[in-house]
This record gives structure tokens, sequence and C-alpha cells, in this order.
């Protein structure tokens, strides 16, 4: 396994994981003196996800551009 297969792999399992909390949310109560605890949690799950899609789509992607040249 090479160096950008393992990057995507990361990056699939970050983005699952941030599409099945946020899933999970319609079938789970949560109680309401866990619920500050679950929103930050989840704030930070979806982040892990923003950071995944900025990287591929973003300058990461842009400067594999650059290099085929």
């Amino acid at each position: 396994m090479n160096s950008e297969q393992t990057k995507t792999y990361i990056a699939f399992l970050a983005l699952g994981i941030a599409v099945l909390s946020i899933i999970g949310l319609f079938f789970i109560d949560i109680p309401d003196k866990n619920r500050d605890l679950v929103n930050i949690a989840l704030g930070s799950i979806i982040g892990w996800g923003g950071a995944v899609v900025s990287f591929y789509f973003g300058n990461s992607d842009q400067s594999n551009k650059e290099d085929k040249r």
C-alpha cells in the first residue's frame, strides 16, 4: 500500500464517520444533559470531514495538476 492509497482510505474513513454521525442523530435520542457534549463532538467530526474535502479538492488537487505539466 502506497502513501496515496493510505491518504485515500483515511479520507473515506473520516467522511464516513461524519456522515454516519449525522445520520445517527435521526435515530438516537440524546439525553438533555449530554446534548452539549454531542454538539461539540459532532462539530469536530464534521470539521474533520471538511478538512478532508479541502485537502483533496483544494491546494492538493491544484498541486497535482501543476506537477503533471
